[in-house]
Protein backbone atom coordinates (compact mmCIF):
# COMPACT_ATOMS: atom_id res chain seq x y z
CA UNK A 1 0.00 0.00 0.00
CA UNK A 2 1.66 3.17 -1.15
CA UNK A 3 1.40 6.40 1.09
CA UNK A 4 -0.73 8.87 -0.96
CA UNK A 5 -1.21 11.23 1.97
CA UNK A 6 -0.15 14.55 1.22
CA UNK A 7 2.44 16.51 3.01
CA UNK A 8 0.02 19.04 5.36
CA UNK A 9 -2.73 16.61 7.02
CA UNK A 10 -6.20 18.36 8.35
CA UNK A 11 -8.56 16.47 10.65
CA UNK A 12 -12.24 16.74 10.17
CA UNK A 13 -15.36 15.91 11.56
CA UNK A 14 -18.14 14.32 9.28
CA UNK A 15 -21.50 12.30 10.32
CA UNK A 16 -22.30 9.22 8.63
CA UNK A 17 -24.89 6.78 9.45
CA UNK A 18 -23.75 3.72 11.73
CA UNK A 19 -24.31 1.04 9.57
CA UNK A 20 -22.63 2.66 6.51
CA UNK A 21 -19.35 3.44 8.62
CA UNK A 22 -19.37 0.10 10.00
CA UNK A 23 -19.60 -1.45 6.34
CA UNK A 24 -17.06 0.53 5.33
CA UNK A 25 -14.51 -0.65 8.40
CA UNK A 26 -15.56 -4.17 7.18
CA UNK A 27 -14.32 -3.58 3.38
CA UNK A 28 -11.25 -1.28 4.56
CA UNK A 29 -10.15 -4.47 6.80
CA UNK A 30 -10.96 -7.02 3.85
CA UNK A 31 -8.88 -4.88 1.57
CA UNK A 32 -5.90 -3.89 3.84
CA UNK A 33 -5.77 -6.74 6.21
CA UNK A 34 -6.35 -4.20 9.33
CA UNK A 35 -8.99 -1.64 9.99
CA UNK A 36 -6.23 0.84 11.00
CA UNK A 37 -5.93 2.99 7.74
CA UNK A 38 -9.57 4.03 7.71
CA UNK A 39 -8.36 7.70 6.77
CA UNK A 40 -6.09 6.17 4.32
CA UNK A 41 -8.90 4.27 2.69
CA UNK A 42 -11.07 7.74 3.36
CA UNK A 43 -9.12 9.70 1.37
CA UNK A 44 -8.64 7.42 -1.05
CA UNK A 45 -12.76 6.73 -1.76
CA UNK A 46 -12.29 10.90 -2.16
CA UNK A 47 -9.78 10.76 -4.57
CA UNK A 48 -11.84 9.04 -6.48
CA UNK A 49 -14.45 11.49 -6.72
CA UNK A 50 -11.41 14.06 -8.15
CA UNK A 51 -11.09 13.08 -12.25
CA UNK A 52 -8.04 14.87 -11.93
CA UNK A 53 -6.36 13.34 -9.19
CA UNK A 54 -7.70 9.86 -10.64
CA UNK A 55 -6.21 10.12 -13.57
CA UNK A 56 -2.62 11.29 -11.69
CA UNK A 57 -2.88 8.25 -9.29
CA UNK A 58 -4.16 5.40 -12.42
CA UNK A 59 -1.05 7.36 -14.61
CA UNK A 60 1.66 7.06 -11.89
CA UNK A 61 0.58 3.38 -11.23
CA UNK A 62 1.34 2.85 -14.92
CA UNK A 63 4.66 4.49 -15.42
CA UNK A 64 2.91 7.42 -17.52
CA UNK A 65 4.12 10.58 -17.10
CA UNK A 66 1.45 13.07 -17.88
CA UNK A 67 2.21 16.70 -18.66
CA UNK A 68 -0.53 19.54 -18.98
CA UNK A 69 0.24 22.11 -21.52
CA UNK A 70 0.69 25.93 -20.30
CA UNK A 71 -2.51 28.10 -21.12
CA UNK A 72 -0.24 29.97 -23.39
CA UNK A 73 0.44 26.64 -25.49
CA UNK A 74 -2.94 26.21 -25.48
CA UNK A 75 -3.65 29.60 -27.27
CA UNK A 76 -0.88 29.05 -29.99
CA UNK A 77 -2.74 25.48 -30.67
CA UNK A 78 -5.86 26.57 -30.81
CA UNK A 79 -7.66 26.68 -34.54
CA UNK A 80 -6.77 30.10 -36.05
CA UNK A 81 -10.61 31.08 -37.36
CA UNK A 82 -10.64 33.35 -41.25
CA UNK A 83 -14.53 34.35 -40.63
CA UNK A 84 -15.23 36.62 -38.51
CA UNK A 85 -18.05 35.22 -35.07
CA UNK A 86 -19.66 38.83 -35.43
CA UNK A 87 -20.23 38.97 -39.76
CA UNK A 88 -21.20 35.24 -39.51
CA UNK A 89 -24.07 35.93 -36.86
CA UNK A 90 -24.85 39.32 -38.35
CA UNK A 91 -25.97 38.01 -41.41
CA UNK A 92 -27.86 34.94 -40.28
CA UNK A 93 -29.68 37.94 -38.78
CA UNK A 94 -29.70 39.71 -42.01
CA UNK A 95 -31.35 36.58 -43.36
CA UNK A 96 -33.93 35.95 -40.73
CA UNK A 97 -35.07 39.28 -41.11
CA UNK A 98 -35.50 39.39 -44.82
CA UNK A 99 -37.65 36.10 -44.44
CA UNK A 100 -39.27 37.60 -41.59
CA UNK A 101 -40.10 40.56 -43.65
CA UNK A 102 -41.17 38.29 -46.87
CA UNK A 103 -43.46 36.66 -44.68
CA UNK A 104 -45.20 39.75 -43.32
CA UNK A 105 -45.81 41.50 -47.07
CA UNK A 106 -46.91 37.60 -48.38
CA UNK A 107 -49.54 38.21 -45.56
CA UNK A 108 -50.44 41.72 -46.59
CA UNK A 109 -51.19 40.74 -50.33
CA UNK A 110 -53.12 37.87 -49.39
CA UNK A 111 -55.23 40.22 -47.63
Amino acid sequence: MANLRPMKVIKTTIAIGEETWNEFKKIVSLRYGSSRVVSHAVEEAIRCFNAAELLKSFSGAMGIAIEYPSIREVEERRPKLRVSAGEEVRGIRDERQARLSGFEQHCKEVR
